[in-house]
């Protein structure tokens, strides 16, 4: 017979996995976690910097295009 509290369980008797490593092991494993995040963040900067250069490209053709919008010098 299903209850409301059978529906939990597996999760009650079920244990979390505990692994145990060395800390040279834990070392080497937050280092590879960095390596991997700093690619990451790479990929994510270039692409900003490449929309950053395509806004820029647009912005300059529009003020090419409409002379009138051109900032105004600041006093």
């Amino acid at each position: 017979m299903l209850t409301p509290l059978s529906l939990f369980d597996d999760w009650f008797h079920t244990r979390p996995s505990v692994y145990v490593i060395s800390d040279s092991q834990l070392a080497e494993y937050k280092r590879n976690q960095a390596e991997a995040e700093i690619i990451e963040l790479d990929k994510l900067i270039e692409g900003h910097e490449h929309s950053i250069e395509r806004l820029k490209n647009t912005r300059t053709k529009l003020r090419d295009e409409y002379p009138a919008l051109q900032p105004k010098p600041e006093e």
